[in-house]
């Protein structure tokens, strides 16, 4: 279960998956090259950016309790304090980076997508996924990615 736990993470924190749901063509925006395909660290920079985008409502840079509270109504609090490294009530980008990565969340999210297991992503695998996301048990997106992801790979 130790995998689920990582990838809630990301479900706790309120992201809009990216291929899930953003308009208008998350793919593209997240494939910054413009080379056709997402690699590890483009999902992972895209990822990032979206969660906290979602997160930080008044867009100061820093994700405070408040906020985090308003996309995890239900989260135990030691869910937002683990990503405060400073303890100063808020989440910067950099401490959420480092957070992911201590926790290889987007790896293994990243791994899920991949299929074909070729270390990038394709138009049709996220189209996969999505699907899966879409047709996962759940009232809202973020259910649907939590059942998809802790699921498996497709």
């Amino acid at each position: 279960m130790k995998r689920f736990s990582q990838l809630k993470w990301v479900v706790l924190l309120g992201a809009g998956f990216m291929f899930a749901g953003c308009e208008p063509d998350g793919f593209s925006m997240a494939d910054a090259d413009g080379d056709g395909w997402v690699s590890e660290d483009e999902f992972e920079r895209y990822m990032l950016e979206v969660i906290f985008a979602d997160a930080d409502a008044d867009g100061d840079a820093e994700v405070s309790f408040t906020e985090w509270r308003q996309v995890n109504p239900d989260g135990p609090v030691w869910k937002f304090r683990a990503p405060d490294q400073d303890g100063d009530d808020k989440i910067d980008p950099a401490e959420l980076r480092e957070h992911f990565a201590k926790q290889g969340t987007m790896r293994e999210l990243f791994r899920q997508i991949d299929t074909d297991g070729k270390g990038y992503l394709s138009r049709e695998e996220v189209a996969a996924f999505k699907e899966k996301v879409n047709a996962a048990a759940g009232s809202t997106r973020l259910e649907k990615l939590s059942n998809a992801a802790k699921e498996g790979g497709s």
